[in-house]
């Protein structure tokens, strides 16, 4: 739309500059018409005109030859100091980089533009008042649905793989596994992992369905195993070897839970002997790198699927925007960044402030002489060519007001 825009707008300026040619050329066409009419006649009247329309040929014509000879030669012929711009081509290059430079867009006045502007709130601020638009928000929800729809999982998948696997496989199974241990020893999480099981089991014999059980298969365990004595069973009963059985058990498990106990003692010191032999147990390590490979792939699958899920969900993806926005403007870091952002910008600039000179001088020169009169003439010849209109109608007016002045003082 653009494009055409500018087509058409190279018509109308063109249309206008042939207007006020065809006003000049008509004007200098009247003035001449009207001077040689009239030349010729006595009367007073006459003479008056015919000296106005004699100064209006000649303003005419006079200012035709300034207005052509700033452009090109008058009529092809090469009279000095003529075709001015063509022969001043490089001074006028050189005038036209100078005062971008320095005036224009100076280095000095692109700075102070960048530091007088807050970049980063006023952007913020525009990305809020999008939101605030019904129509601007929807558009960019479906902007990024369909950014995130054309991203395939195998690119999501070699991302987090580039991303995150490298540090994964940087960390040695064998020593997670010790450093593991350590913090179980060194914390004493084995002695309360261990106190937690003989609580639970204490708990679970105390109860009379576990009780009446525990009984019934140590009777059944006699009567298999010792033939004997399964003859005075009767005699003593089972209810009082079932309290018996469950004396002696809780009586261990009490003992089991006194720090002092040597039993106790001796379980936890063979627990944190097996654990630190596991600290070198291949098996283990083995089967923990088996783990940790397993691991990466479902959190990579359910990472794409929670991806694919969430990207179908407008209110989170609007909800999501809203959280980001709102801890980009509460956070302490806004105005470093804002600081971070001007001087990459101020850096660019003083870096790059002389290419605007040289692209310019690149375009410039890229036009011939011819095509470069051609762009001057038709950006300001049309308001030039205005002169030649003035020319010939003060020409007029002053031609009459001369020759009425010399036939009244004649």
């Amino acid at each position: 739309m653009i494009y055409y825009f500018q087509i058409d707008l190279g018509g109308f300026l063109l249309m206008k500059e042939k207007n006020s040619k065809r006003l000049a050329n008509i004007s200098l066409f009247v003035a001449t018409c009207g001077f040689a009419a009239t030349m010729p006649f006595q009367s007073k009247l006459l003479q008056i005109l015919s000296g106005g329309f004699e100064a209006a040929l000649v303003g005419g014509l006079a200012d035709w030859f300034a207005v052509t000879a700033m452009f090109r030669h008058p009529l092809g012929i090469p009279i000095p100091h003529t075709a001015l711009l063509p022969k001043n081509r490089a001074k006028i290059t050189e005038g036209i980089i100078s005062t971008l430079n320095n005036q224009w867009l100076s280095k000095e006045s692109l700075i102070e533009k960048v530091e007088e502007r807050e970049w980063i709130n006023q952007g913020l601020s525009a990305f809020e008042r999008l939101l605030e638009n019904d129509e601007s928000r929807t558009k960019m929800i479906e902007s990024i649905q369909q950014f995130g729809a054309s991203i395939k999982d195998e690119t999501i998948e070699n991302y987090l793989l580039t991303t995150f696997k490298p540090t994964i496989n940087s960390i040695s199974s064998q020593k997670l596994l010790s450093n593991a241990v350590d913090t179980v020893i060194e914390k004493e999480w084995d002695a309360k992992t261990y106190e937690f099981l003989i609580n639970k089991i204490e708990e679970t014999v105390s109860t009379p369905h576990i009780k009446e059980l525990i009984g019934k298969e140590i009777i059944q365990f006699i009567e298999r195993k010792f033939f004997m004595i399964k003859a005075f069973l009767p005699m003593i009963g089972e209810e009082k070897i079932t309290e018996f059985v469950h004396s002696g058990l809780i009586d261990l498990l009490t003992e089991l839970k006194d720090p002092k106990s040597d039993r106790r003692n001796f379980i936890l010191s063979f627990i944190r002997l097996e654990a630190e032999k596991t600290k070198s147990n291949e098996n283990i390590i083995h089967q923990l790198d088996e783990w940790k490979n397993k691991g990466y792939e479902y959190v990579v699958k359910q990472a794409i699927n929670l991806f694919r899920n969430k990207l179908n969900d407008k209110d989170f993806i609007l909800n999501s925007i809203e959280k980001i926005l709102a801890f980009i403007k509460n956070s302490n870091w806004i105005e470093n960044v804002e600081q971070s952002f001007k001087k990459l910008l101020i850096n660019t600039i003083e870096k790059y402030h002389h290419k605007i000179a040289d692209l310019v001088k690149f375009n410039i020169e890229k036009l011939s002489t011819e095509e470069i009169t051609d762009l001057l003439e038709n950006k300001i010849g049309k308001d030039i060519t205005w002169i030649r209109v003035n020319g010939a109608v003060c020409g007029f007016i002053i031609g009459l007001i001369l020759t009425t002045l010399r036939i009244v003082l004649t």
